[in-house]
């Protein structure tokens, strides 16, 4: 087989390749809001008022602050499925990143999509946003996530008991053909 066959082969798989990423098999996303409850508004504004803790501990770098939104014992499932158990697991490891590749980061376009209160002391809580890293003017498209989180009320105070983030993203057609193969 001659070089320029060869070669027209490769850049022939290579255009694929591309072709393949700008063709989607999921439907496009879509994340809705709910309107939050008028009867609970002081519950719904603590509520805000913790997820705002926690971006403020995460764009000054300070884990202890970001993690007090969270209980003791609380579960935290991160991005990419590593979970952390308890506060102190959370502290640490959030530290480590503020200290190190999210040094100097922020949450961007941060919404709270719904609360929805399950109990009088239990709302599940959606949100969404971004980490905007600090060389960047925006967030890159790739970071876009969508977070549950369990809001518990004990002793008259709203604390997250569990956290658990996934990236927004669809599925192209190049990988579902590499997940089939795995």
């Amino acid at each position: 087989m001659s070089t320029k066959v060869l070669l027209l082969i490769v850049l022939f798989i290579n255009a694929l390749v591309i072709i393949s990423n700008f063709i989607y098999v999921t439907p496009s996303i879509v994340l809705k809001s709910e309107p939050f409850s008028k009867e609970r508004t002081d519950d719904v504004e603590e509520i805000k008022a913790l997820e705002a803790i926690v971006a403020k501990g995460w764009a000054t770098g300070d884990a202890r602050m970001m993690a007090s939104a969270y209980t003791d014992d609380a579960d935290y499932v991160t991005f990419n499925g590593e979970w952390l158990k308890g506060k102190q697991a959370i502290i640490d490891t959030h530290q480590s990143l503020f200290d190190g590749v999210l040094k100097g980061s922020s949450l961007a376009d941060r919404e709270i999509k719904a609360i929805r209160f399950l109990t009088e002391n239990v709302a599940l809580v959606h949100v969404t946003g971004s980490v905007k890293q600090k060389w960047r003017e925006k967030p890159a498209k790739s970071r876009k996530s969508i977070q549950t989180l369990v809001a518990i009320k004990k002793d008259g105070i709203w604390k997250f008991a569990t956290f658990h983030n996934t990236r927004v993203s669809r599925i192209s057609l190049w990988d579902a053909i590499i997940m089939s193969f795995k």
